[in-house]
C-alpha cells in the first residue's frame, strides 16, 4: 500500500501541470518529500516493465495509452533512481514515441545513446522510432548497429531488419533477415516472404 501510494504521488507529480519543487534526488509537493534514493530499483523495474507489457498486449487504443501513460511514469522514476541507465532512458524514448510525442522520444533516445553508444537496446529502440517515422535510411542504421553490438540471434530485430531492407530495395539483405527470423521465431510463413524475394531477384 505504501508503495502505491508513493507511486501515485510521483505518477501525479509528472504529469500535473502543477508546479513542484525538486530538490537534488528528492522531489517537495505540498510538504511531502519522496526521497528516490530509497526506493527500490529492481521494484520500479518490474512495475514498468509490466506497464509496457500491459501496453503492448492491449488491442484498446484507451487502454493501451493509459499503460504506456503508466509505463512512462515509472520509467521517469527509475531515471531518478539511476540517471546513468542507458537502457531505461531509451526505454523511455521508445514509450514516448509511441505516445507520439516525437520530441521527448529523440531526447531520452539521444541520453540513452549518449551514455552507451553500443548498447544494442538502445539502437534497436531508436531503430523502431526511425522507423515508425518513415525514415527507414536511420533506422537501418540504428538495426545494423543493435545487430553488430549483441542482438544477431534477436528474432525481432531480423524481422524488422528484412522488412526495411526490402522497403530500401536491398533484397539479397532483406532474404537474408527473413531467413534469419524464419529460424529464430520458427515461423514458417515468413518463408512466402522470402520466396517473393527470390521471385523478384529473378
Amino acid at each position: 500500500m505504501k508503495n502505491l501510494k508513493v507511486f501515485i504521488l510521483i505518477a501525479y507529480l509528472f504529469f500535473s501541470p502543477l508546479y513542484a519543487y525538486t530538490y537534488e534526488a528528492s522531489v517537495e509537493y505540498n510538504d511531502v518529500y519522496v526521497d528516490y534514493k530509497s526506493l527500490n530499483y529492481n521494484e520500479w523495474k518490474l512495475k514498468a516493465k509490466n506497464y509496457l507489457e500491459k501496453a503492448r498486449e492491449s488491442k484498446q487504443p484507451k487502454e493501451q495509452t493509459y499503460y504506456y501513460s503508466m509505463a512512462a511514469g515509472a520509467y521517469q522514476t527509475l531515471i531518478k533512481i539511476s540517471p546513468k541507465d542507458a537502457e531505461v532512458m531509451a526505454t523511455l524514448g521508445h514509450i514516448y514515441g509511441k505516445m507520439n510525442r516525437s520530441i521527448q522520444a529523440k531526447a531520452f533516445l539521444d541520453r540513452g545513446l549518449n551514455l552507451d553508444i553500443k548498447n544494442p537496446l538502445v539502437n534497436y529502440y531508436y531503430g523502431i522510432f526511425r522507423e515508425d517515422e518513415k525514415d527507414f535510411r536511420k533506422a537501418l542504421k540504428f538495426y545494423n548497429a543493435a545487430f553488430k553490438y549483441g542482438m544477431s540471434n534477436d528474432g525481432n530485430l531480423n524481422l524488422r531488419l528484412a522488412v526495411v531492407n526490402a522497403k530500401l530495395g536491398e533484397l539479397e539483405k532483406a532474404q537474408f533477415h527473413y531467413q534469419r527470423a524464419c529460424q529464430i521465431l520458427n515461423n514458417k510463413a515468413l518463408n512466402t516472404k522470402i520466396h517473393q524475394l527470390d521471385e523478384l531477384k529473378k
